[in-house]
């Protein structure tokens, strides 16, 4: 037998034969490509690859900005205080209703005009205070607005407080002569008290200033105490020689 060259010898392979499956044993099922996660949002028909969106700032964020929180206003003073009615709502204030509130534009406009006082005091932003009569006695230190008009003062019969310069007011005081007491500002508002709030009792009217707002209320003293211990039992010790001189 003619023997083979080595450029004659084909080149030799194995196959491997497939081995059968185990008798009885189930064929398992074809695996199947591994599921992509679906994505809040993402259209079904949307054939890009999950996070190229993303990734370019298109789609959902897994981090979704926190909302700034709001924003509140500064609040004053007056933003504190109990529900009062307005000045205007009652037109009689009585020892049960007798609270009333000026709101920041009625208490900056005008006058307000006390009828039926004997005497008024107040007590500045400073601190400085004085009173006068309805017969212009006065005592104390008077509070001059840039007009050279005095804050809290008489005009004929009438306690005016000058509401325009209202920030230069802490609190001021209205002692009723004895008769109806009335209070009138910004456009007509106002209120009376007839009479006393209950026997032996004279009324007073107090106005303090809160913030932007300014609070009246009807109070009562005995009726035989003269001014100066109405001025004292509402905590008023008169500024003499500050200011403008005793007249």
């Amino acid at each position: 037998m003619k023997g083979l060259g080595g450029a004659d010898v084909p080149f030799l392979t194995r196959r491997v034969r497939a081995t059968a499956p185990a008798v009885g044993a189930p064929a398992g099922p074809a695996p199947s490509p591994p599921a992509v996660a679906a994505q809040p949002g993402r259209n079904p028909l949307d054939l890009s690859a999950p996070g190229r969106a993303a990734a370019a700032g298109h789609g959902p964020s897994s981090h979704p900005a926190s909302a700034a929180p709001p924003r509140h206003a500064a609040s004053g003073p007056e933003d504190r205080l109990y529900p009062a009615p307005a000045f205007g709502e009652l037109r009689q204030l009585t020892a049960i209703n007798a609270v009333v509130r000026l709101n920041p534009r009625q208490a900056g406009v005008g006058s307000l005009v006390v009828t039926g006082t004997r005497g008024a005091a107040w007590e500045g932003a400073d601190r400085t205070t004085g009173a006068q009569s309805v017969h212009r006695e006065e005592i104390g230190t008077p509070i001059m607005t840039d007009g050279n008009r005095p804050l809290v003062g008489f005009v004929s019969r009438d306690a005016v407080v000058v509401l325009r310069h209202v920030r230069e007011l802490r609190r001021a005081l209205f002692i009723a002569a004895g008769g109806p007491l009335t209070v009138q500002g910004f456009a007509g508002a106002g209120f009376g008290v007839h009479g006393s709030l209950g026997a032996g009792e004279r009324t007073v009217i107090t106005a303090t200033r809160i913030g932007a707002v300014l609070e009246l209320r009807a109070e009562s003293v005995p009726e035989d105490w003269d001014d100066g211990q109405i001025w004292r039992e509402f905590g008023f010790t008169m500024t003499v020689g500050v200011g403008t001189p005793l007249r």
